[in-house]
């Protein structure tokens, strides 16, 4: 797969897993399993990123 691809695909899944974060946090009844695995995406995400770019 093209690194382009995989960066667009990174991106995208980062965007998501940020945008479910803040739905949470929003929420009067918080999940703290969500949230602890939307936060573990965030961060494997990030790093994937860091290595398509470096």
């Amino acid at each position: 797969m093209p690194d382009t691809l995989k960066l667009i695909i990174f991106i995208l899944a980062g965007i998501s897993a940020f945008f479910a974060l803040v739905r949470e946090f929003k929420k009067p009844q918080k999940s703290v399993f969500l949230i602890s695995f939307e936060f573990l995406v965030l961060i494997g995400v990030t790093w994937l990123i860091t290595r398509v770019l470096g």
